[in-house]
């Protein structure tokens, strides 16, 4: 090798910059060691607030959470509340037909829960309602009678409060009579009408004879000829034999319906079998129709008698001879 070739080494050794001194083997591992507990302590700095944070975060959660809730705790209490102060009263709808008494009424309302039938006849019995109601006669006459608003309670439909005052269910009763019944009706009876000569005629007579008519038939186109029988004996007491009782079987268990319902020695002061002329009272609830037959009698019908057969036909006669030939005929062919 020539002295050229010895000289290259330390010429590339030479150029490749200055030499550096070894490390130590301690300065190394305490480097690492420092780095090391950088590293630790930056960690546990970041670990720490990422919990405080997810803390903080389900506080707030959790507290939202009972806000909401309480929120629709009150709204559900609230809604409650109102439903109850707000809410409309329980209703009931009672139907009473024509020809009912007012026993038969006062059972329905109480079967109902609209009110207790003995609170209905009390409240009758103790207000006056005349000074009300123009048409109703003086309240003398009225609690003279077994039930003093007999026959003004207008039978219909009726919608009732659960549990309402007697007096309210009342008024309800003859506020529909106010607006069913016209007034040229009652002032035409309470005039003595043409046709009521003979026989005082008043407004409350009319709804008393109206009550029988109701009971004695059912067919509103025979009622006007029913009304001028009974009006015929009530004007003409001597003629027919009647001595001017109306001998409706329809009086005789008043205010009772049937017999079978009565007390044992029971004795009608409404039997018309008994007493002449009309009752002291009316029998029960007529529709309008009946009222304004008693009012309006068929003033051509001369009959002093009348019979219903089976199937509702009506048999007229002027004489008790002729009223016994016309049962006779129903019974022989099988109508009676």
């Amino acid at each position: 090798m020539n002295e050229r070739q010895r000289q290259l080494p330390r010429q590339r050794q030479a150029s490749s910059g200055p030499a550096r001194r070894p490390v130590p083997r301690q300065v190394q591992a305490a480097r690492r060691t420092q780095q090391t507990r950088k590293n630790v302590s930056g960690n546990g700095k970041n670990d720490s607030s990422g919990l405080k944070f997810l803390g903080v975060m389900l506080v707030a959660a959790l507290l939202l959470c009972g806000l909401i809730y309480t929120f629709f705790m009150e709204k559900d209490r609230l809604g409650s509340e109102e439903k109850q102060t707000s809410a409309e009263p329980l209703t009931v709808n009672v139907t009473f037909p024509e020809g009912r008494t007012v026993r038969q009424y006062g059972a329905l309302l109480e079967g109902n829960g609209v009110c207790s039938a003995e609170d209905f006849y009390s409240e009758m019995r103790t207000t006056d309602f005349t000074a009300e109601y123009s048409f109703l006669p003086s309240n003398e006459i009225l609690q003279q009678r077994e039930y003093p608003l007999e026959g003004y309670l207008y039978p219909d439909t009726y919608s009732f409060y659960i549990g309402e005052n007697p007096k309210s269910v009342i008024k309800r009763f003859l506020n529909n009579f106010s607006v069913r019944v016209s007034g040229e009706a009652v002032s035409y009876a309470d005039s003595n009408g043409a046709g009521f000569k003979k026989t005082e005629m008043s407004f409350d007579r009319a709804v008393i004879l109206a009550s029988i008519i109701e009971r004695e038939s059912p067919d509103n186109s025979e009622r006007d000829k029913i009304s001028a029988v009974f009006w015929n004996r009530l004007e003409h007491p001597d003629v027919g034999g009647t001595g001017g009782k109306l001998q409706s079987d329809a009086t005789h268990y008043y205010p009772y319906v049937v017999g079978d319902e009565r007390p044992e020695g029971f004795s009608s002061e409404y039997d018309t079998y008994v007493i002449a002329g009309l009752p002291k009272g009316p029998i029960c609830n007529p529709s309008v129709d009946s009222i304004n037959a008693a009012v309006y009698p068929d003033k051509s019908c001369k009959a002093y008698f009348f019979f219903n057969d089976n199937s509702g036909n009506h048999y007229y006669a002027e004489t008790y001879a002729q009223h016994k030939k016309n049962i006779q005929y129903c019974k022989d062919h099988g109508l009676a």
